[in-house]
């Protein structure tokens, strides 16, 4: 028998679920953002559930595929800096001829000024389309469906009361 996996570090899996929120409140679900790295289908799935080793590679595809920045998306993971910076960041920084940034990062306002109405609606239709998803998954794991309903013989639907 193989050894059993270690459970993932707490700072690994803070690391997880920050992506997973990521492209959640993106409007994306796990296997948009597969297709759109075209990694196979469940491969995402096993980096967040531990089953498979997450990468710095796999940090940087998601942020490709989320269209923002590396350094946007662990601004997003870790917004705060430590401050004080620790005693080895701070002669890093200072090595380097710089201080060790602290606070809260802040990003730059490079963002256009509008939106187009296509690239509202294309967000609202992803949007909308990955809720109807889940509701129709949702309805069909009951047993329940608008289909099925109709389905039914009409002797087995409830009467309707009549004044």
């Amino acid at each position: 028998m193989s050894p059993a996996k270690p459970p993932i570090r707490d700072e690994v899996r803070y690391v997880l679920d920050a992506l997973k929120s990521a492209i959640r409140i993106l409007g994306y679900t796990v296997r948009d953002i597969e297709n759109k790295l075209r990694y196979s289908h469940g491969y995402l799935s096993r980096v967040f559930a531990g089953t498979i080793e997450l990468k710095m590679e796999h940090v940087i595809d998601v942020a490709r595929a989320l269209e923002v920045d590396p350094e946007e998306l662990l601004a997003f993971v870790y917004p705060t800096l430590k401050d004080p910076a620790s005693p080895a960041a701070y002669e890093l920084w200072q090595r380097v001829g710089g201080q060790p940034p602290v606070g809260t990062f802040v990003i730059r306002n490079v963002h256009k000024q509008s939106v187009t109405d296509e690239e509202l609606e294309r967000a609202l239709r992803r949007t909308l389309g990955n809720v109807l998803s889940e509701i129709s998954g949702h309805l069909a794991s009951l047993g329940t469906s608008p289909e099925a309903e109709e389905a039914k013989p009409a002797k087995s639907r409830k009467p309707s009361k009549k004044p």
